[in-house]
């Protein structure tokens, strides 16, 4: 029976003692929690959202195929850029994979940053594309 009882203690004194921190305490005067970053779209000075420019161009490169099943993406990759086709118009360009093509169409360019702020680069994203030259089948 002395036994079962310790045991009993013991387990009694371990809950306790777990639960005791989570009980938290006053905060300190001059102490300030952490500011926590959150994804926020930037907005202008209006309130609206930013949104990126568009601007016409006329891109030259290898039409590629990036991603994996279910969620894949059409890409045209130039010497030194690349430019995502929009999922509206690469049924344009799915049949073209691994030729060189010349198209025009508005090009967007959306700054990537990384959960805490960081810098990661740039999407640029074309839309309202039309095929203009393509190179020919062997």
């Amino acid at each position: 029976m002395n036994n079962s009882r310790s045991v009993f203690l013991c387990i009694l004194f371990l809950c306790l003692a777990a639960a005791l921190p989570a009980r938290g305490g006053k905060e300190k005067a001059g102490t300030e929690m952490p500011e926590v970053r959150k994804n926020i779209v930037e907005k202008t000075e209006e309130g609206e959202a930013a949104e990126a420019i568009t601007t016409l161009v006329q891109v030259t490169g290898r039409v590629r195929l990036v991603g994996s099943a279910p969620i894949t993406e059409i890409v045209i990759t130039g010497p030194d850029k690349e430019w995502y086709v929009s999922r509206e118009e690469d049924c344009l360009l799915r049949e073209l994979q691994h030729r060189t093509v010349t198209v025009e169409g508005y090009e967007s360019v959306i700054e990537l940053r990384f959960a805490n702020g960081r810098y990661a680069g740039q999407r640029r994203e074309l839309k309202d594309i039309k095929i203009i030259a393509m190179d020919q089948v062997e």
